[in-house]
C-alpha cells in the first residue's frame, strides 16, 4: 500500500449529494459529488435513491468511497474535487465580503501565504477555516 496517497479513513453522506470526508491524515472536508455522479450513467441510482447514497462506505485500503463493487469514487478524484471546491467556496466568501486576500486572511487569523494556497487549491480548506468563515458571517449578521 502506497502511504503518499489521498487516504480515506471515515466517509459518511452529508446533505444533498455531499460527503463528508476524513482523510488518512485527520483532515476532513465536505465534497458535493452530485455533478460527477450525474455525469455516469453506471451511477445512476446514487443519484436517485437517498438511501442508496447514505449507504456510503470506505473502500479498500481507504483508496474510494464504496457503494458496491460497480459503484466506487476513487480517492483521488474525492480529493481533486475538495480542493477544488474548498477553493470556489473560500473565494466566493472572500468576494461577497468584497476583502482582498491579504485582508481575509487578517480577518480570520490565516497567514497570507496559506490563504493564497487554499485559494489556489493546492491545500486543503482546514475544517478551522471554514469554521471561522461562518463565525465570521455570524458575527457579522448579529451587528
Amino acid at each position: 500500500m502506497d502511504d503518499h496517497g489521498p487516504n480515506i479513513r471515515a466517509i459518511r453522506a452529508g446533505d444533498g449529494r455531499e460527503l463528508l470526508v476524513t482523510w488518512k491524515g485527520g483532515a476532513e472536508s465536505p465534497v458535493d459529488v452530485g455533478a460527477h455522479i450525474a455525469r455516469y450513467a453506471l451511477l445512476a441510482p446514487l443519484r436517485q435513491d437517498d438511501a442508496a447514497f447514505r449507504a456510503v462506505s470506505v473502500g479498500e485500503w481507504g483508496w474510494c468511497a464504496h457503494w458496491s463493487d460497480e459503484m466506487e469514487i476513487g480517492s483521488d478524484t474525492l480529493w481533486r474535487l475538495a480542493l477544488e471546491q474548498g477553493s470556489a467556496r473560500l473565494r466566493r466568501w472572500r468576494e461577497a465580503h468584497g476583502m482582498t486576500q491579504a485582508e481575509a486572511a487578517s480577518a480570520l487569523g490565516v497567514s497570507p501565504r496559506m490563504w493564497r494556497y487554499y485559494e489556489a487549491g493546492e491545500h486543503l480548506l482546514p475544517k478551522t477555516v471554514r469554521l471561522a468563515c461562518a463565525g465570521f458571517d455570524a458575527k457579522a449578521n448579529a451587528a
